[in-house]
């Protein structure tokens, strides 16, 4: 191996893979990055088993060849050396030389074939999406991702996209986001369910420049391939919880301004018991509260809120990290909440003009 490339050039590229390393990763091979030159190009992987990184450069090179540079040392130096060209080659079977105008620095190498290999796409369904979209996606679901070691099919997002419709669903089995699109231009029928890792890389890896996204999937992973880097993954086996079988059949609703609600929320959670965060709605036709209490402290609070509320009376309470949560990212001015009974999980979606995206959460209320 024997090539040249701009310091700054390569610290940047690396920078946007490296997020996939953990360093401290008991496979010391997966500490690593692969560089591999050949025909005046550089291609760097990244991984940690479960996912990886691949990205190519243009590089001015004199020897191809291929190594397993440990990531941390190699991004340590590179983060230090002021921007110049760089000659990085091979020294022996064991080392590559990293020399600049002031010094040289040699690293010991690890055995490249150790890295883990995926195997080629083979019988793929095929998938465009923008940036935008993506990011939509992982914006309104990710939050509600389980971590959960028994039911590792809820600790990932549900990509589920048939007849130019997408469905993106994530649960923690308190709350659950369920995204919609009914604008998505393939004949593509794909359904697998993706890492909450996987989608933080993925959208860190994205820059100004990123502007398309093709997805290809087969039985074993799925591939996300845009600019000059792809993005694998490996799949959630199993199958996603059946959302529709705990949604109940709503005869009561409240229509609030989502910023007031919050708002609401945030006062009277001061009151609350630290330990249950506990927060109470008393809703009936003349007059809805909003409160809470503290038994230990005598601390109480409540708030009666601006809303129009439909149905019988109704005394409900929730988990105060849960309605936040659910009440994440919501780009609307006002939202409609459908109840049941006391111990029904609600429905909360934004009032909102747009006919390409539905976005509806649930929330399960306490005891």
């Amino acid at each position: 191996m024997n090539f040249s490339i701009n310091c700054h050039y390569l610290f940047k590229s690396l920078k946007s893979i490296y997020s996939v390393i953990n360093p401290n990763h008991h496979i010391s091979i997966l500490t690593c990055l692969i560089l591999n030159v050949k025909n005046n190009m550089l291609k760097i992987k990244a991984s940690d088993s479960e996912i990886s990184i691949k990205t190519t450069l243009k590089v001015f090179s004199k020897q191809k060849g291929k190594v397993a540079v440990p990531a941390k040392l190699l991004m340590d130096i590179l983060k230090h050396i002021p921007e110049q060209q760089l000659k990085i080659k091979t020294i022996n079977f064991n080392q590559i030389r990293i020399i600049t105008l002031k010094g040289n620095y040699d690293i010991s190498l690890l055995n490249h074939e150790l890295f883990p290999k995926y195997k080629k796409i083979k019988r793929t369904q095929v998938c465009v999406l923008n940036k935008k979209t993506i990011i939509n996606i992982i914006d309104n679901t990710l939050f509600a991702v389980g971590n959960d070691d028994l039911r590792p099919v809820i600790n990932g997002v549900c990509f589920e996209i048939k007849k130019k419709k997408g469905i993106f669903i994530a649960t923690n089995n308190k709350i659950l986001a369920k995204y919609s699109l009914n604008s998505i231009k393939t004949k593509a029928e794909m359904k697998f369910i993706i890492p909450k890792k996987t989608l933080l890389v993925l959208k860190q890896s994205f820059n100004k420049k990123t502007n398309r996204i093709k997805i290809k999937y087969n039985k074993y992973n799925t591939f996300f391939i845009f600019n000059n880097k792809v993005v694998i993954t490996s799949l959630i086996k199993g199958s996603f919880p059946n959302y529709n079988q705990i949604i109940p059949l709503y005869n009561k609703k409240l229509i609030i301004a989502i910023q007031e609600l919050k708002d609401s929320i945030q006062r009277i959670n001061l009151f609350s018991n630290q330990i249950e965060n506990k927060i109470n709605f008393s809703l009936s036709k003349n007059k809805s509260i909003i409160y809470a209490e503290n038994k230990d402290s005598s601390h109480k609070g409540y708030e009666e809120l601006v809303c129009k509320y439909f149905g019988e009376n109704l005394e409900i309470s929730f988990k105060y990290k849960d309605l936040i949560e659910v009440l994440y990212n919501l780009k609307c001015e006002e939202i409609e909440i459908k109840l049941q009974e006391r111990y029904s999980p609600a429905l909360i979606r934004p009032i909102s003009s747009l006919e390409t995206e539905k976005i509806f959460r649930l929330i399960v209320p306490l005891s």
